[in-house]
């Protein structure tokens, strides 16, 4: 009887330790789907003001996804009075008590790119004089490693590798900030496809700089199944005069030479921004397709807040999104890709398929 009791007590004390160990692998199991074909999911967004309130985190938290990339205005900091950055430096004390960290990080790797207003002036660029000091502020606040690339040169632009299952995705993340040239004003204030910037073929002035042009070549050359080009401003969409790389247009076509040069087919591009959410498509001038997702904004919406209507979109699948959203890629094992902009309810309100096998 004894014996017969001792049996099935080692023999619960195994299916519990059994149970343990299956856990333990629980975060693995959950990101095979049906078909055994490893899934790796990348949420982002931008344009969130410390000053509002961020109903936008319970729908992303669900989302319970593998990376967040936050793509530029993740504070709103600027100084119009050219201010030694005191303005700055109290958004960034605020939003670290808005953004929840600690929830996000439970499932997610975390990346950042700065645009304008995190940056330390809108719609700013190398002219900026407390560049440097701003670079300080957001290398703190995003808690960057002191061996990281980004503290031993100019700028804030990096790259990263992951495997996901069979594949390697590279992340490259530019600054479109540190090392851009002055924009052309428009002579139409606020005309549409003029509003606030004119193209400019001055092939003097840059996005990158020269330094960071070199590396984006050398980045581009690296062993990739799937890249993500992160930039915090729109690449392929047009038809309007906001900020974008049409602004500079022998820089977009450097950019497109380089995609050609390095033969990359069915880049993937997240951009912010815009204050609207929207997918675009594009072809370089050597066949190579683009696409691109730009999300904004998390909490400062143009539908709600400026009243902002529907714009032309050339390149543009389907309508831009004027309420507040956030991005999604899916990535399967099999290289199915999906795009997607999604809402305050989770739900999907623009989406693309992309198959790169």
């Amino acid at each position: 009887m004894y014996k017969k009791k001792l049996k099935k007590i080692n023999r619960r004390i195994f299916l519990f330790g059994s149970g343990i160990f299956l856990l333990s692998f629980f975060p693995f199991f959950k990101s095979l789907n049906a078909n055994n074909r490893t899934q790796f999911k990348i949420t982002c967004g931008s344009c969130i003001s410390q000053d509002r309130k961020q109903p936008i985190w319970k729908s992303i938290l669900k989302e319970r996804s593998n990376a967040f990339i936050f793509m530029g205005d993740n504070v709103y900091g600027d100084d119009k009075k050219n201010g030694e950055l005191e303005i700055l430096k109290k958004a960034y004390e605020k939003q670290k008590e808005k953004i929840p960290f600690k929830k996000l990080e439970e499932t997610n790797e975390i990346f950042s790119v700065w645009d304008d207003h995190d940056y330390g002036k809108n719609d700013g660029g190398s002219e900026f004089p407390y560049k440097k000091q701003s670079k300080e502020l957001f290398l703190k606040f995003w808690r960057i490693p002191l061996n990281d690339s980004r503290r031993g040169r100019e700028g804030i632009y990096f790259k990263r590798k992951r495997k996901i299952g069979n594949n390697i995705i590279q992340f490259i993340f530019l600054d479109t900030r540190y090392f851009r040239s002055p924009l052309k004003p428009t002579d139409e204030k606020w005309t549409p496809t003029k509003e606030r910037y004119i193209p400019d073929d001055d092939p003097s002035k840059t996005y990158l700089g020269e330094r960071q042009w070199k590396w984006l070549n050398n980045s581009m050359k690296e062993e990739a199944d799937i890249r993500i080009l992160v930039s915090s401003i729109q690449v392929i969409a047009d038809g309007h005069g906001y900020e974008k790389w049409g602004n500079l247009p022998m820089e977009k076509l450097r950019l497109f030479n380089l995609i050609d040069k390095n033969n990359i087919n069915n880049l993937i591009i997240l951009s912010g921004d815009r204050h609207r959410g929207g997918i675009y498509k594009e072809k370089t001038n050597g066949g190579n397709q683009l696409f691109e997702l730009t999300s904004s904004s998390l909490n400062l919406p143009a539908g709600k807040l400026f009243k902002s209507k529907e714009e032309l979109g050339p390149n543009r699948i389907g309508s831009t999104f004027l309420e507040e959203n956030y991005g999604v890629v899916e990535i399967n094992d099999d290289k199915k890709i999906t795009l997607s902009i999604r809402g305050l309810d989770q739900k999907t309100h623009n989406k693309i398929n992309i198959n790169l096998s």
